[in-house]
């Protein structure tokens, strides 16, 4: 039995600015650093046993039950930035036009990467939208 332990830690910032009636202004901050470790695994196999019982069905012996390693595969160690500028400006009571954009970089600090490898990268998102208001 194993127990797989996370820490998460999130910081998060956001700001606005009414500059005009019509007009506001905004952006976000956050950062999120994650760690995850599984226990190391410990598995009782009486292999001797376990390969009497099937003798004549199955022949077990090329089987590696070594999970000694299975702990190393399953790290997590990442870092989350993410920033975003943004505005929202009102055509008429009913009315708005907005548009932001957001950025993001992940930093894996796991030299080996979690599960499907280094996950380090970054990428930016740029949005824009009419909103009514029924």
């Amino acid at each position: 039995m194993a127990d797989y332990k996370t820490n998460t830690i999130n910081l998060f910032l956001h700001t606005s600015y009414q500059v005009s009636p019509q007009m506001t202004l905004f952006s976000t901050l956050s950062y999120n650093k994650s760690t995850g470790k599984l226990d190391e695994v410990v598995m009782d196999l009486d292999t001797t046993r376990l390969w009497n019982e099937v003798r004549g069905i199955y022949d077990l012996q090329h089987q590696n039950f070594d999970f000694s390693e299975m702990n190393e595969y399953a790290k997590m160690d990442y870092g989350l930035l993410g920033i975003s500028l943004g505005f929202d400006y009102r055509i008429s009571p009913r009315v708005t036009l907005s548009a932001d954009g957001q950025y993001y970089d992940l930093k894996d600090d796991n030299e080996d990467g979690y599960v499907y490898g280094n996950e380090t990268g970054s990428y930016f998102v740029v949005r824009a939208g009419v909103g009514y208001q029924f």
